[in-house]
């Protein structure tokens, strides 16, 4: 669970995979004439959309911290616990579609190895005594990948190309998942500014890092653009009281019974956003 704290006194939650399937939702309008539409494009959507299969029986669940009285937000989830619900995920994502499977399992492994570089500033938190557990997880789990790749690459075409491919497909399995971040975890008011990435216009360009500004109002400006048009989206939101629950049973009932908000976002590139600035000059000195 993406689980927030405003100056209202409730807790904002949105569901691990609600958040994935409003991504993968996104994600279907990736590329433009500065953004390559990728090889593999309904494959790497649906990892997009699927990425967090794994945590919906968490989700509906409810994982509880008894110390402090509250539901668990997904960066303070149990290292084995985190293992576990991925490692389902990527099973069920793999044996539906294997390339998508492959980028879930990229996604999952990038989460303990810095996203493999791409981002040095996050990693997991693992436990000294949790680490040789982690590192055969992540030695087994890249063999895995070798027999998948073989038979998806079936040596055809140069295998430099179809890696080159995957990878990228991997820098926007990240980047979806980091924009959803934003607006799930966000209020519509925001003006907070990220950068993420790199993700690459094209297979053979350099990485490039991508602004995501909010505008105050439920419009996030995102720069460079990657998507096709402007994109309205929803993110699945429950709010409840900020408070010490006495028990797992008693934050369960009040998530049963929290209304179920759609929040509308829209993501626009930065060319609307300098009209719209326009506009609102224009109608406030006429």
């Amino acid at each position: 669970m993406f689980i927030t704290k405003h100056d209202d006194g409730y807790l904002y939650i949105v569901n691990q995979y609600d958040h994935s399937v409003q991504a993968g939702e996104v994600a279907r309008h990736w590329g433009n004439d500065q953004f390559d539409r990728p090889e593999q494009f309904e494959s790497l959507c649906l990892a997009v959309q699927k990425h967090d299969i794994g945590w919906i029986e968490s989700d509906a669940k409810i994982l509880f911290n008894d110390d402090s009285g509250q539901p668990v937000p997904f960066l303070n989830v149990n290292l084995l616990q985190h293992v576990d619900f991925y490692g389902k995920g990527y099973e069920k994502v793999k044996e539906e579609d294997p390339y998508a499977g492959l980028l879930v399992g990229m996604h999952w492994i990038g989460l303990y190895t810095s996203r493999f570089g791409y981002d040095p500033s996050f990693t997991f938190k693992i436990p000294t005594d949790l680490a040789p557990l982690i590192d055969e997880k992540i030695i087994s789990l890249q063999k895995d990948w070798v027999d998948i790749k073989m038979k998806l690459w079936n040596k055809s075409g140069p295998r430099s190309q179809f890696e080159n491919n995957l990878w990228k497909n991997y820098e926007i399995v990240q980047f979806m998942d980091r924009l959803s971040q934003y607006v799930s975890m966000h209020l519509q008011d925001t003006t907070n500014e990220l950068i993420m990435g790199p993700v690459r216009q094209t297979v053979d360009s350099i990485g490039c890092m991508i602004t995501v500004k909010g505008q105050g109002n439920g419009t996030v400006v995102v720069d460079p653009f990657p998507f096709d048009s402007e994109v309205e989206t929803t993110v699945l939101l429950r709010k409840i009281p900020d408070i010490r629950y006495e028990s797992h049973n008693a934050v369960y009932k009040a998530l049963e019974e929290a209304e179920v908000e759609r929040v509308t976002w829209k993501f626009i590139p930065p060319k609307q956003e300098q009209n719209l600035k326009i506009l609102t000059k224009q109608i406030f000195t006429s």
